[in-house]
């Protein structure tokens, strides 16, 4: 069974010496933690933009680069699936760049750090007693089922589906309560002008 380290490469996010503050006059793009969630993905409509400074080059975010949320209560993956214009992921994340697409999809690589089976195999394997983390050897040595690429891509679409349904169930579920709330609401009030 293939690795994560043999599939792919990994990298810190980029280092920030100072709090991230948000420039106006930023040619550089972060992503943070509050940008990213499990079933919505990355949200890049509010990005803070910063001015880099220091030596290092930065490594810019491509399509396909998948952000591993490596400390907290959540570790979980979340794929980058559209072009980003000059944008880094900050150092609370490792950024996984698969080798070879013929042999895995970042979708479906994704996916599966997200999964049952690996999400098990972090709980198993994580540090600290304050705020638990997974570190670089344990998330490289993640074994990962690699079925055939078709197989990657329904789970994948499958997976999408889910969520988008899921979503959709939501939204008609809220909308749901206000209308009921809007009758109660005008129920209420035909009895009210009564009493006054």
């Amino acid at each position: 069974m293939n690795t994560i380290g043999q599939l792919a490469s990994l990298t810190a996010g980029h280092p920030f010496r100072e709090s991230i503050q948000n420039a106006l006059d930023g040619d550089v793009a972060v992503v943070q933690m509050k940008d990213v969630d499990p079933e919505k993905g990355l949200d890049n409509g509010k990005l803070y933009h910063v001015r880099l400074t220091g030596r290092k080059k930065p490594d810019y975010l491509r399509r396909g680069d998948i952000l591993f949320v490596s400390r907290g209560y959540r570790i979980f993956a979340v794929l980058v699936d559209e072009d980003l214009e000059c944008t880094v992921a900050c150092s609370h994340f490792f950024v996984i760049r698969v080798n070879n697409a013929q042999d895995v999809m970042p979708g479906y690589l994704a996916w599966y750090i997200n999964h049952t089976q690996a999400q098990r195999y972090f709980s198993q394997r994580v540090a600290g007693t304050v705020l638990p983390y997974v570190n670089r050897n344990v998330l490289e040595e993640l074994p990962v089922v690699l079925p055939p690429l078709a197989v990657q891509q329904g789970i994948v679409k499958a997976h999408c589906c889910g969520l988008i349904e899921k979503a959709l169930l939501e939204s008609l579920i809220e909308k749901k309560k206000q209308l009921l709330e809007g009758l109660l609401e005008k129920t209420l009030e035909q009895y009210q002008g009564d009493r006054v």
